[in-house]
């Protein structure tokens, strides 16, 4: 696709790449299919005690999961989290540990991935999703608050690379990587979020490089949607969940099964519907579309 004359409709906010365009979970991407089981696999997810990273790791344990580790900084929110996430099990035999944890802080994010994997019996991440970050003040470029921007910057950007650094050592040799970035990284310019778009695009480019140095791994950039979250609260979003939580949450389900191998190293929507997409298969592997770069100019 050259242009956005050769995309669909989308929603009344933005174009697809896929005709179809879901706003809530639908029959193929249900963490309940046979076919996206995932009852061998260790799942450690930064951000998991709230919002779409708590969703998404009760979608894992409904896929029967074997061992899911949450990461974030408040207590409080993680032993409520993993609560329901033990429950979401249908037989009960998904293991649930949590490690509160300030990413930013390389030495701390390093020991608590290590006591996590201790927790779960010395063995390997078979599926890593960071999650975790902030949405920094709007503003504009010119006169933004220093002390805000760095603020953003260790907690988005260094958050992402000490998980990265941290969970590296960690993973299964096929492991899949899934990062949970913004629309905002690609989309044309919005008025005041150049903050919080400069860190997601910044990870989004460093989880693309992950992907090109490890040919083996599986990673994948997602836009999880707009989901009415906590992040959301400070923002004109607050209140507006246009998606619903499940969409990402089964969708990463989908995206860690062998029907999406075909969209390792690629920039995903969870809105596009995944039977187009596989239908897509050959064109999305053989060119850069969905890939980050200078539009019209593949590079």
């Amino acid at each position: 696709m050259g242009s956005t004359a050769d995309l669909f409709p989308g929603d009344k906010y933005f174009k697809s790449f896929t005709k179809t365009w879901h706003n809530k979970p639908y029959p193929q991407i249900s963490p309940l299919l046979p076919t996206l089981q995932a009852t061998s696999n260790v799942v450690f997810i930064t951000g998991g005690g709230t919002g779409i990273g708590k969703a998404t790791a009760i979608a894992f344990a409904q896929a029967g999961a074997k061992v899911i580790a949450i990461f974030g900084r408040r207590v409080e929110r993680l032993q409520t989290a993993a609560e329901e996430i033990r429950k979401a099990n249908p037989n009960g035999k998904t293991a649930v540990i949590f490690e509160a944890v300030d990413l930013s802080r390389r030495a701390a994010v390093d020991a608590a991935f290590a006591k996590a994997l201790a927790k779960a019996g010395e063995t390997q991440i078979d599926i890593f999703i960071h999650n975790a970050g902030i949405l920094q003040t709007h503003g504009l470029v010119a006169g933004y608050d220093y002390d805000e921007f760095r603020n953003g910057v260790e907690l988005n950007m260094f958050g992402a690379f000490n998980a990265v650094q941290a969970m590296y050592p960690l993973l299964a040799p096929d492991a899949k990587v899934f990062n949970i970035s913004s629309g905002i990284a690609h989309i044309n310019t919005l008025p005041r979020v150049w903050a919080y778009a400069s860190t997601k695009i910044a990870n989004a480019r460093m989880f693309e490089f992950l992907q090109s140095e490890n040919p083996n791994l599986r990673v994948v950039n997602i836009q999880p949607g707009v989901i009415d979250t906590e992040i959301n609260a400070s923002t004109e979003m607050n209140g507006i969940g246009v998606d619903h939580i499940d969409l990402p949450a089964h969708f990463l389900v989908w995206l860690a099964s062998s029907e999406a191998d075909f969209l390792q190293g690629r920039f995903v929507w969870v809105n596009w519907d995944v039977d187009e997409l596989k239908g897509r298969a050959d064109e999305i592997k053989s060119s850069q579309v969905l890939t980050l770069g200078l539009h019209g100019v593949p590079m």
